[in-house]
């Protein structure tokens, strides 16, 4: 049953493909204000208009260079002059009616390596570190190839020609998806014992979906066009489509399931040993998927394998469950045990089996972007040494008081016994604390805590030298702005993100532990050595506004449906196979 996985010499993959060095065709871009203008500030209720829109962002053309003019030999055939001449007129009508051809100039080549340049200067230091990342990504189409077979152990999938062009028109990068390896890795194992797995586990979700989606959507891409769900079964059911619209027409035709609830579906650890829980994998053994539903969930985390969270990594581990809400009591459920592919915003490793993807926070021409209005105008020198943070009561579901061991509370309290050093504030409650119940004390929280609704601009980040970003419901979706703010970020989060690879902690941001233990040895740690602290925060500026890009995020999602439709491919295979 290997044989579907076989390895292959990447030029003898692209031998059949379309595009081994250059293609027979040209993709033809949209203009920017084609492509631009059709993206809403806001989003549309309008079915009509998102269809409207939707065909705007139509697959781009692909134009064969069809015109050729008559061959030598048929003018040696010729032996009248006036037949010639008009053969002549003939080939020159035609080259006039030709449309002009239309180039996409080639990316330009990398950067030279920077020898001259004041390392001591963070901004150019900050420079320097995007450009060789960027020098290090291969450069042909066949050297990518080649590192994705050494990656993964396979040829790359259909389309990856097409991937490739696409990610060097919008300056992607190319060798760093491990992530994505990663994520599908489980499936492709199985596919080796069942190739009809993957796709069972698409039919049984859609099965369900089609009764309750249960905050899933259900999309389609057929002929580089996307089908959206019917209805509107998640928060994000009129800007998703618009996302894949950017590159649906480089995908084969496929059916994705992707989660629309901030917290991960998929509870399965699959670093386990032996065949047993590969057998496992293989069934569908709840009646009623995605009811898995404890509360709280403490007791259900602790018991399940992979689902411990450390506060350090390095010595003798101390479990830090109880400092999460997530895994304390999460505010939403709806989990399954089975492994369903399913792609969600986040997880954590190895307790959820979920595929990641970027979520429309991460892209700045969507209204879900947590923007700035305006520039960082303070200087570095100029800003507060203080570490600031301003953001909502959320957390996870509130029993008895076990809200006082929510991340964001204890934050505030730390704020409180230390003003000189940190200036947090909680300023909504977001009404998932509570779910309805009066034991919850909500009005008694909200007095103790000042949590009067009154908002503050977001610029007035910009005020600080640092700041600070922690976990709510589950991941917070304003990171990459932070990062981008002009201010060093310090991060605590016991979750997975599509960006991990390429934004690293220590070298980009300062790692905060789960508990918040240590948040003010690092603060005392970044004024005692204020030149490495500008330096990561000018390298995570770098690399969230430089790399982190929209283009970028659709390359990542690219990839991810590339290798989704290879499974699904892999299933029809086999299903023709058996008839």
């Amino acid at each position: 049953m290997r044989a579907f996985l076989q390895r292959l010499n990447p030029r003898a993959y692209f031998a059949g493909s379309s595009a081994p060095d250059t293609t027979p065709y040209e993709l033809v871009p949209e203009s920017e204000e084609e492509l631009g203008d059709s993206i809403p500030l806001l989003p549309s209720s309008s079915t009509q208009s998102l269809d409207k829109q939707l065909e705007q962002i139509a697959p781009r053309r692909r134009r064969r260079k069809d015109y050729q003019c008559a061959s030598p030999a048929l003018f040696a055939g010729i032996a009248l002059g006036g037949l010639f001449a008009a053969v002549v007129v003939l080939c020159v009508l035609l080259f006039l009616r030709q449309p002009p051809e239309e180039h996409i100039p080639p990316p330009p080549p990398p950067p030279p390596p920077v020898s001259n340049t004041d390392m001591s200067d963070p901004i150019l230091a900050a420079r320097a570190h995007v450009a060789a990342l960027r020098a290090r990504q291969p450069q042909t189409l066949v050297h990518a190839a080649s590192r994705y077979s050494l990656k993964t152990g396979r040829s790359p999938p259909r389309n990856y020609d097409l991937w490739f062009q696409f990610a060097r028109e919008h300056g992607c990068l190319v060798d760093e998806y491990d992530q994505i390896y990663r994520d599908f890795k489980p499936f492709y194992q199985l596919a080796e014992r069942d190739p009809i797995f993957f796709q069972r586990m698409i039919d049984a979700a859609s099965k369900m979906m089609a009764n309750d989606a249960k905050e899933m959507g259900r999309y389609e891409i057929k002929n580089g066009k996307v089908i959206r769900p019917e209805g509107k079964p998640t928060s994000y059911w009129d800007t998703e489509p618009l996302t894949l619209g950017w590159f649906s027409h480089i995908l084969p035709d496929l059916t994705v399931i992707i989660n629309g609830k901030d917290e991960p579906r998929v509870v399965f650890d699959v670093r386990q040993t032996g065949d047993a829980i590969r057998d496992r994998a293989l069934k569908l053994t709840e009646q009623n998927p995605f009811e898995v539903s404890p509360h709280p969930t403490y007791t259900y985390f602790y018991n399940k394998p992979g689902c411990t969270i450390m506060r350090s990594k390095d010595g003798f581990p101390d479990v830090a469950n109880d400092d999460s809400a997530f895994f304390l009591s999460s505010a939403k459920t709806q989990w399954t045990e089975d492994l369903y592919p399913i792609l969600s915003m986040t997880k954590v490793s190895p307790c959820f089996a979920d595929i990641l993807f970027p979520i429309e926070y991460y892209y700045t021409r969507s209204w879900w972007s947590r923007k700035f209005g305006h520039e960082n105008n303070i200087a570095w020198n100029d800003k507060q040494e203080k570490i600031y943070w301003r953001g909502t009561a959320s957390g996870g579901q509130i029993f008895d008081d076990n809200w006082r061991n929510f991340t964001r509370f204890k934050l505030v309290d730390k704020s409180h016994a230390h003003p000189d050093l940190l200036d947090a504030e909680i300023t909504t409650f977001a009404d998932e604390l509570c779910m309805g119940r009066p034991e919850c004390h909500r009005d008694q929280i909200m007095a103790e805590y000042k949590i009067t609704g009154a908002l503050t601009p977001k610029e007035n980040a910009y005020k600080h030298k640092y700041l600070l970003d922690v976990d709510g419901m589950t991941f917070s979706g304003r990171f990459l702005g932070l990062l981008r703010s002009g201010s060093l970020v310090f991060k605590m989060t016991v979750f997975e993100e599509y960006f991990n690879e390429w934004l690293r902690p220590y070298e980009h941001y300062i790692p905060v532990a789960p508990d918040l233990s240590d948040l003010f040895e690092k603060l005392a740690w970044a004024k005692e050595h204020d030149a490495e602290a500008r330096m990561i925060q000018e390298r995570g500026k770098a690399v969230a506004g430089g790399i982190v890009t929209d283009g970028q995020n659709d390359c990542y999602f690219a990839l991810v449906l590339l290798e989704w439709a290879r499974l699904q491919e892999i299933a029809r295979n086999a299903t023709a196979g058996h008839h």
